[in-house]
């Protein structure tokens, strides 16, 4: 297992940015067909936007079930655990989802956020 020390990227789970600072470093993780241990000890202040842009996206690439053979997570606090489950369960539910049933979400969340 190829354990990643999240800390030594980045301080906070907080922005797109702070995810595209880990992104590259599991997904070449990944690339080697190998399980991947995540450890968030010192990291703080997570946001559903920097678990989806650097981990749960991976759901419609890799498919649930070898998302959660390869992907480990721990030391996250309570409240990056409840953020990360929330980013996970929305992943599973959009990936799950027909091509119409996810262009109308798309379009609600387009419509929502004045991105037209």
């Amino acid at each position: 297992m190829n354990d990643i020390s999240v800390a030594n990227l980045i301080t906070n789970g907080f922005s797109q940015a702070d995810a595209e600072k880990i992104a590259p470093v599991i997904k070449e993780a990944l690339s080697k067909n190998e399980p991947i241990e995540l450890d968030f000890s010192g990291v703080q202040f997570f946001t559903t936007l920097f678990f989806s842009t650097a981990l749960t996206y991976l759901i419609g690439e890799l498919g649930k079930t070898e998302y959660e053979r390869l992907i480990t997570i721990k030391n996250l606090s309570e409240s990056g655990q409840e953020t990360y489950s929330h980013a996970l369960d929305y992943a599973i539910k959009y990936f799950n989802m027909t091509s119409e049933e996810r262009e109308a979400e798309r379009a609600i969340i387009n419509d929502e956020t004045g991105n037209n």
